[in-house]
């Protein structure tokens, strides 16, 4: 365990120390979450149009004929449910790991280059990660759309990097996350899918009764 984490040390030191002016602020502006809000808001707001899934997911192939707006409140509802659940988990686990952030380490937090600051004092694990990796892979899973797959982890590992290389967080915290970030968009992708067969059985029944 000891050589595992002198060795996520030295590799924070090693990104952290590979840099240039321009990567600074690049990675300042990549780490900011209100500069990605238009994205968000271009997602929320393309989940209410079916045509936008690829003939993949899983809305074009069984649920096309739903009710457009339910298809996008229940994808909304996912997502966000997705993030506040890598968000408290995240809290929760730093909360009680303690593991000092790189800048508050007594052994090399003298070493780190502190760009954007030290950030609070724990950092296990990193909740960037673990939120751009669930938005990442969750909204893949929805819209099953390739580039949209190819630019969405892509801009999740820039984030994830942009942790360590400005310091806020080892390699390790940043792992962690994107395991997290996974395995809550797993979670809500099933209730997602929950979500749609209880409308379309809704739907059944209300057929019925008429």
């Amino acid at each position: 365990m000891k050589q595992i984490i002198s060795f996520d040390k030295q590799l924070l030191l090693d990104i952290n120390h590979w840099t240039s002016p321009w990567a600074d602020q690049l990675m300042i502006t990549l780490s900011k979450v209100d500069f990605w809000f238009p994205m968000y808001l271009i997602i929320a707001l393309a989940m209410f149009f079916p045509r936008l899934y690829s003939p993949r997911s899983l809305v074009r192939r069984e649920y096309e004929d739903a009710v457009r707006f339910r298809i996008g409140i229940f994808g909304v509802i996912t997502v966000v449910l997705c993030v506040i659940l890598t968000d408290q988990i995240s809290d929760f686990v730093r909360d009680r790991v303690c593991r000092p952030r790189p800048g508050h380490d007594p052994e090399i937090g003298n070493l780190v280059r502190l760009i954007d600051g030290a950030g609070s004092q724990y950092g296990f694990f990193s909740g960037h990660a673990a939120n751009t990796a669930g938005f990442a892979i969750l909204t893949s899973l929805i819209f099953r759309r390739r580039a949209w797959t190819v630019f969405s982890l892509t801009w999740a590992l820039l984030v994830c990097y942009s942790r360590i290389y400005l310091g806020r967080h080892y390699p390790g915290d940043v792992l962690a996350g994107i395991l997290c970030g996974a395995v809550c968009a797993t979670v809500c992708w099933l209730f997602y899918k929950i979500l749609l067969q209880a409308s379309r059985r809704s739907d059944s029944d209300l057929q019925d009764l008429r």
